[in-house]
């Protein structure tokens, strides 16, 4: 039987096509079933957008928004994070950070690249940190990174250190102030 060069080439261009086919076939089959469990298991479960949230706890008004919410597993990170906090007294926190962690699991707030003001009665704070931890369980604001607070009299820097929802201050392993107000002498 002899086949003429048209067939031939058909052929031969049918059987080149069906082997890469099978090729394809053979890689996607051998793909690495762990890489793409990891690729999935990464992959934000919910996204949302535009998040709000308002709660009173323990009289004071909190509000907290950001613009890109991800939920992963009990873990939810807001990108960026806004924190307003009106107090019983009528004075008012507000704090931005670039990121933040919520754990439904352990009800704790981890927010990285910290800024804010607190407004005391006698005066009102410009704060900054590379991080700030909060937990149900301790009910404080830790700033494990360390903290700089300061306004037109001083500045106050530490390396590690706490604030009450009263606003005290802690200074664990103390810190280091300098009046930039000159006397009046």
């Amino acid at each position: 039987m002899k086949i003429g060069k048209k067939t031939f080439v058909i052929l031969f261009l049918a059987f080149m096509g069906l082997g890469w086919l099978l090729g394809s076939a053979f890689v996607d089959y051998h793909l690495d079933a762990e890489l793409l469990r990891l690729a999935l298991q990464n992959a934000p479960a919910l996204v949302l957008e535009n998040v709000e949230f308002e709660r009173i706890i323990s009289g004071d008004l909190w509000r907290l928004r950001s613009p890109l919410g991800e939920r992963r597993g009990d873990l939810i990170e807001l990108i960026p994070v806004y924190v307003w906090r009106e107090l019983a007294s009528g004075k008012e926190w507000y704090f931005h950070g670039e990121r933040g962690f919520y754990s439904e699991k352990t009800i704790s707030v981890d927010v990285a690249v910290l800024t804010g003001t607190i407004e005391t009665s006698e005066r009102m704070l410009n704060l900054q940190s590379p991080r700030l931890s909060w937990s149900q369980d301790a009910d404080e604001f830790l700033f494990p990174e360390g903290v700089i607070l300061y306004d037109s009299e001083f500045i106050l820097e530490a390396d590690v250190a706490s604030l009450d929802k009263a606003g005290f201050i802690l200074l664990e392993k103390g810190g280091v102030i300098r009046w930039t107000k000159p006397s009046k002498r």
